[in-house]
């Protein structure tokens, strides 16, 4: 009744395309991800399948958008693959201050 994780979480990922942005230290990776019958994959097993992907660490990717269309089967990742985990925290704080900031103006 119940499956293995493993076998429910089979779905296929394609690489569409890659930029590299060495100013910025990171490069930005935009996957097609098919998963037919099933719910759209959780952001940590999409985490895992680029990092093995990509031959890298889970803690250097920020996954900038996961985007759907409703009754689709199909995913678009959006992620970003920094080079240290230093450069990550830089650009999420950045990102984190601007929402803050945006957020203080509204009230």
């Amino acid at each position: 009744m119940f499956q293995k994780e493993e076998e429910k979480n089979n779905f296929k990922m394609k690489k569409l395309k890659e930029t590299h942005f060495p100013l910025l230290n990171r490069t930005e990776v935009i996957f097609e991800i098919d998963h037919p019958a099933q719910p759209t994959p959780k952001k940590e097993l999409i985490k895992k399948q680029i990092a093995a992907e990509l031959k890298t660490s889970e803690d250097l990717i920020n996954l900038y958008k996961i985007i759907t269309s409703f009754g689709s089967s199909k995913t678009k990742v959006i992620a970003e693959v920094y080079i240290t985990k230093e450069d990550l925290q830089r650009s999420i704080k950045k990102n984190k201050k601007t929402k803050e900031k945006k957020e203080e103006k509204k009230a």
